[in-house]
């Protein structure tokens, strides 16, 4: 098997990177040889009385920046093996699509594979909402690995 790169859309939600910790955990990182960490903060612009704001504006991107570039080194460390001996990257980017700039970046990147976490709504509930990770599966130029979220066997009411 040649070796492979594997992109990771990187939330800032617990729950979802717990899910990424225990799949990190558990996954044979041996073909391994390049791990990119991709996280975009989304862009808005909302009208206001007095024109158009765009939030976060420039210069809180740039305050963010190195508090989000620490958070996806600390996340990568909990993904991966310690004895992880491929090349490692972060891609922080800021835009109006997450998904798009996520395919954009995993495009130029030539990545293998995709993993994504997802909420784990379905029904009803995630019927009128459409999730990132269902938009990375229907437009995402390679393979696409959700990871969902542990379920707790909490029997309520037990004693």
């Amino acid at each position: 098997m040649p070796q492979q790169k594997i992109a990771i859309a990187l939330p800032l939600e617990e729950k979802l990177l717990d899910a990424l910790h225990a799949w990190g955990e558990q996954f044979d990182w041996s073909e391994i040889h390049q791990v990119d960490f991709i996280h975009v903060v989304k862009k808005s612009v909302t009208p206001l009385e007095f024109g158009l704001v765009e939030m976060p504006d420039e210069r809180t991107y740039r305050e963010m920046i190195p508090t989000l570039e620490q958070h996806m080194k600390d996340e990568s460390k909990k993904i991966l093996p310690k004895d992880f001996k491929g090349d490692i990257g972060f891609h922080l980017k800021k835009e109006f699509s997450p998904e798009d700039e996520v395919i954009s970046t995993i495009k130029s990147l030539q990545s293998d594979l995709l993993v994504v976490s997802t909420r784990g709504k379905h029904g009803f509930q995630g019927l009128f909402q459409s999730s990132f990770a269902d938009k990375m599966l229907k437009f995402s130029p390679c393979d696409v690995y959700v990871v969902r979220p542990r379920k707790h066997n909490i029997i309520e009411g037990a004693a």
